[in-house]
C-alpha cells in the first residue's frame, strides 16, 4: 500500500494527502462545483491546475499531485518572470471561466486565496494554482488586486518604487488596463482581518501590511493608473 503524506503549510485544509501521484482530499460542501471546474480546465487544455480523478475508496477526492515547490508561507520575494508567470496564470483562470456558469452571477471564477502558497513552484517560477476550494463568481478587479497583495506582496520589497514596479510587472503580464486596482489591494486587506479575528499574531501582520498599502497606496497609484 502507498503510504500517506500528509501536505501542510500555511493555512492548508486539513486531511489533505498525497498517495503516490495523486492528492486525497476530503469532500467540502462546494466539492462538485469544484471539481467540474477543473475538469473543465483539462477540457481547454490549462495545465495550471490539478486534474480531477474522482472519489476514492474512503470518499475523498481523488486529484492528480503537481510536482514542484508550494511555499511554505507568503513571504517569497520573487522575480519579475515568476511575477509574470503567476499574473499569467491568474489571466488564463479568468479568460477560461468569463461568461460560464463558473462566473455565473459575477464576471469570473475567484480561486479564493492567491497567496503564494497556493502556487506550485518549479525553478522558483509559478507554474500551477492548487487548492481551489471556496472558488466562488467574482470580478476580474477583486480577484487580481487581491492576486496583487498576496502573492506579488508589495511590502517584502520595502517601500516606495522596488515594490511599485512589481505590481506593474503583473500588470503588464496580465494585460490589466483600467483603474481602482489600488482602491481594491485596500479593500483586500480588511477582508483577511476579518478571517483571522482572534489570531493575534495574523491580525498584527494583516495591520501592519494594511498600513504598509496605504503608505504606498499614492505611489502604486502612480505605477498602476
Amino acid at each position: 500500500m502507498t503510504d500517506e503524506i500528509p501536505l501542510v503549510g500555511d493555512r492548508s485544509t486539513p486531511g489533505v494527502v498525497r498517495v503516490g501521484s495523486t492528492v486525497r482530499r476530503p469532500l467540502k460542501p462546494d466539492s462538485d462545483f469544484i471539481h467540474e471546474l477543473l475538469n473543465h480546465f483539462e477540457q481547454h487544455g490549462f495545465d495550471g491546475a490539478p486534474r480531477y480523478l474522482g472519489i476514492d475508496d474512503r470518499g475523498r477526492a481523488t486529484l492528480s499531485f503537481i510536482e514542484g515547490f508550494a511555499p511554505p508561507h507568503n513571504g517569497y520575494t520573487l522575480t519579475e518572470n515568476a511575477v509574470a508567470a503567476g499574473a499569467k496564470l491568474v489571466r488564463a483562470v479568468h479568460d477560461l471561466t468569463a461568461g460560464t456558469r463558473f462566473a455565473a452571477g459575477g464576471e469570473v471564477a475567484c480561486h479564493p486565496n492567491l497567496s503564494q502558497p497556493n502556487f506550485v513552484f518549479r525553478q522558483m517560477e509559478p507554474v500551477a494554482i492548487i487548492d481551489w476550494d471556496g472558488t466562488q463568481p467574482g470580478t476580474r478587479l477583486g480577484n487580481f488586486a487581491e492576486f496583487l497583495w498576496a502573492f506579488v506582496h508589495p511590502a517584502v520589497y520595502g517601500e516606495r518604487e522596488p515594490a511599485a514596479r512589481m505590481l506593474r510587472v503583473a500588470c503588464g503580464a496580465y494585460g490589466w488596463q483600467g483603474s481602482g486596482l489600488v482602491e481594491a489591494m485596500l479593500e483586500t486587506v480588511p477582508r483577511f482581518l476579518v478571517i483571522v479575528q482572534g489570531d493575534p499574531g495574523a491580525e498584527q501582520w494583516g495591520m501592519n501590511e494594511l498600513e504598509y498599502m496605504q503608505r504606498n497606496a499614492d505611489l502604486f497609484r502612480g505605477y498602476l493608473e
